[in-house]
């Protein structure tokens, strides 16, 4: 039989520093509202314990980029929905300038990896930001080449696997067509600069939409999950799914050999829904966190590891008391550094 993960969220991360792999690219979402609330400090022991490689702002938080500095942590740095605008009417300068004062006056150029222009602005962006989008992305884009940093520093938007209208077989993978707006012109500027296409996919929602679509252990990276048959290609996770639906989808549209980088993606661990419990939460990130230490690639890339940024960081409560916000109950640490969870861990096998 197949020996079931430990129910811990923390101690499953583990994975990072029992089997270590050159290959593994792992990084955890900082959102925000926990970014301001936590210690710094906290946040940087608690990455260099786990053999965390990523962080991902959603937004610069000058003590946190500060702390960081000189730990080697490669960060992906956001950039508001509400600086697009700003970004795409006011130039290059203006780039130049929001990248010289909110990011490089904190954090050493080598360390900083992405940055990520908004955060699904087709799920919560006013119609009137999206054409300003890669506009934006372009003016970072001239920005880092006048400062030499265009090699080593990418830009993308992270966008919600929502994009996809069609998933399932992932051969037929295809966009919306209310994101192609967005989307194509993203795709080419993508292509053009060797950026990866970035997507949050939480597959707890696809599960409580439609149940019975699929087992939960195929959602869960369980074994004995029946497999999902695509032509001479085989799928055992939801997530490989996902990912090759999107390689799909983009050479639908003409676009090949452009990465997808996962830039969230978790489990929640309670709510209103049967499903959401730490042993499936647990069950989840094992998942994924095998995945990427083994670097194997989805069946349509298959030597392309697995890049992702499990959400969140940090558990924490916002002021809704909206239990049907599964957001609040994805973190692996509370804010003062302590498990959400504690159980014990095997090593994997």
């Amino acid at each position: 039989m197949t020996k079931k993960p430990s129910s811990s969220l923390v101690l499953l991360l583990l994975l990072l520093l029992l089997v270590p792999r050159a290959d593994a690219s792992i990084g955890m979402c900082v959102p925000t509202a926990a970014a301001h609330l936590v210690d710094p400090a906290v946040l940087v022991n608690l990455l260099k314990a786990h053999s965390i490689s990523m962080v991902r702002l959603f937004a610069p938080v000058p003590s946190i980029l500060t702390a960081l500095k000189g730990t080697g942590i490669r960060a992906m740095v956001g950039v508001g929905n509400d600086q697009i605008v700003p970004l795409s009417l006011g130039g290059q300068d203006a780039a130049l300038r929001w990248l010289k004062m909110h990011v490089l006056a904190f954090l050493d150029p080598k360390q900083l990896r992405y940055l990520g222009v908004g955060n699904e602005v087709l799920h919560v962006a006013e119609a009137l930001i999206i054409p300003h989008v890669v506009p934006a992305m372009n003016n970072l884009h001239k920005a880092l080449q006048q400062l030499g940093l265009d090699g080593t520093v990418k830009i993308s938007s992270p966008l919600a696997s929502s994009i996809l209208g069609v998933s399932m077989p992932p051969s037929s993978g295809a966009f919306t067509p209310l994101s192609l707006p967005l989307v194509r012109p993203m795709l080419k500027f993508l292509q053009d600069t060797g950026s990866p296409l970035m997507v949050n996919t939480y597959p707890f929602q696809t599960f409580i939409q439609n149940p019975l679509h699929q087992a939960l252990n195929f959602f869960l990276f369980h074994q004995n999950a029946p497999p999902v048959k695509d032509g001479g290609r085989s799928y055992t996770n939801i997530l490989d799914v996902i990912m090759d639906a999107l390689v799909a989808a983009m050479k639908k549209e003409g676009f090949s050999g452009i990465p997808v980088s996962v830039t969230g993606t978790g489990w929640p661990m309670q709510g209103n829904n049967k499903a959401a419990t730490p042993a499936n939460a647990a069950a989840f990130v094992h998942g994924v966190v095998q995945r990427a230490l083994e670097g194997t690639g989805t069946p349509m890339r298959p030597k392309q590891g697995l890049e992702v940024f499990l959400s969140n960081m940090f558990n924490h409560q916002n002021n809704s008391g909206n239990e049907t916000n599964h957001e609040v109950h994805l973190g692996v640490f509370n804010l003062d550094g302590t498990t959400v969870v504690n159980a014990t861990f095997g090593r994997a096998h």
